[in-house]
């Protein structure tokens, strides 16, 4: 068993947040089926690298579902979509607010086809306000939605995060909603509508960040890897490498000290507590730096032990060769039609009595239309062959 087994969702979106909420639900064993528009979801295209005629990109985030073509420019298109949502649990879809009224295929149509469908829209800056109507990729959300005003070195530029955080967490957002309007069906055995925002996604994000500052006004300034509110925590240059050091508490500095053979530097008033630390950053931090230059970062690891949180800088290739890695399962194989054995990051859910299970390798473009047309829809071979030579399917 798998909690959404009985579940299916009908995916119209594209790129990274709309696939990133369906991989995790199809995770969860809910059926995926995957439209796509004649010209392919764009991170087809998004490489290099790419392995067996697919980007890497499209691959992260498009297992366990079944992909199909369909083109929304005709009306048995549109007419297939239409029957596949009646047959559906949860529509998900990141169109320009308002596209998917003009093909008849908005909320208010298919709900009075299917008051039972959960119609989840993923935009990036939501179905009401000002900018409703922008387009939003990541990359802009994170620039207007104020977290490269705090990302970066103090006197370097404003940067991004390196993975594309605001789509992430919005992909995330839609799959808790999801979740609770099912829940939320039981008990009144209707959908509803679901509006999950990039921009807001991003801003609900910023946790302490935007706390500091609705309390004190003052805009935050970038601290590179240090953190606003702790000291010392951040990253140390060692002989060989660089690791960090993360001590959140007075006790746990204590020991810092100890290991570091500086205890009187707990002692000195100047740093006996977090908040003096905090004030005091520009004294105690050049003190610390060139004691951690005097061992490796293996020997200061060892040296710490689990006394307080510290660890190395890896890049991914030390990432995925780690023991850890593997006895968690987050690194999967799946057999992939023209890749072979695909390797890709594992789910981090992890449930006792329902686990996730990998069951369908990323699909290639239309690899399943014929299947979803002929037993979801009931169409016979005539009609779908009839649909191919129209240009209304693609399958493959």
């Amino acid at each position: 068993m798998q909690p959404l087994q009985n579940i299916r969702v009908l995916d119209l979106s594209r790129v990274l947040a709309g696939p990133y909420c369906t991989m995790v639900l199809g995770d969860l064993g809910a059926d995926i089926i995957k439209v796509e528009p004649p010209e392919g979801d764009e991170t087809r295209g998004w490489g290099p690298p790419f392995a067996g005629g697919e980007s890497a990109y499209y691959l992260c985030v498009n297992r366990n579902k079944r992909g199909m073509v369909v083109n929304l420019k005709t009306d048995e298109g549109c007419e297939i979509l239409r029957n596949l949502a009646i047959q559906s649990d949860v529509l998900v879809e990141n169109f320009r607010p308002g596209t998917l009224k003009k093909f008849g295929l908005d909320f208010e149509t298919l709900h009075a086809l299917n008051p039972e469908l959960i119609y989840c829209s993923i935009s990036g800056f939501g179905q009401t306000g000002a900018l409703r109507d922008m387009p939003g990729y990541d990359f802009m959300i994170q620039a207007m939605g104020g977290i490269m005003s705090v990302t970066g070195e103090p006197e370097g530029e404003p940067m991004k995060v390196g993975v594309a955080v605001a789509d992430l967490f919005a992909g995330q957002n839609a799959v808790i909603s999801i979740l609770a309007a099912l829940q939320a069906r039981t008990f009144t055995g209707k959908g509803q509508y679901i509006d999950i925002a990039l921009f807001d996604s991003q801003l609900g994000w910023l946790a302490n960040v935007a706390s500091n500052f609705l309390v004190s006004r003052k805009n935050p300034k970038r601290y590179g890897n240090a953190h606003a509110n702790i000291v010392p925590y951040q990253s140390f240059q060692a002989s060989d490498g660089w690791f960090v050091v993360a001590v959140g508490n007075d006790k746990q500095f204590e020991s810092f000290c100890r290991v570091i053979g500086k205890s009187e530097l707990s002692e000195d008033e100047r740093f006996s507590t977090n908040a003096m630390r905090v004030q005091n950053r520009e004294t105690l931090i050049p003190l610390l730096k060139p004691i951690f230059m005097e061992k490796t970062v293996g020997e200061w690891l060892a040296l710490i032990g689990d006394q307080f949180p510290c660890g190395p800088i890896n890049n991914l290739e030390q990432v995925f060769a780690m023991p850890h890695v593997k006895e968690r399962e987050m690194l999967v194989q799946m057999e992939h039609p023209t890749i072979g054995a695909l390797p890709l990051v594992g789910s981090p859910i992890k449930m006792g009595e329902t686990p996730v299970e990998y069951r369908l390798p990323p699909p290639l473009m239309g690899q399943h239309t014929n299947q979803i047309l002929r037993e979801v829809l009931g169409y016979s071979d005539e009609k779908i062959k009839a649909l191919a030579e129209s240009g209304c399917v693609t399958s493959r």
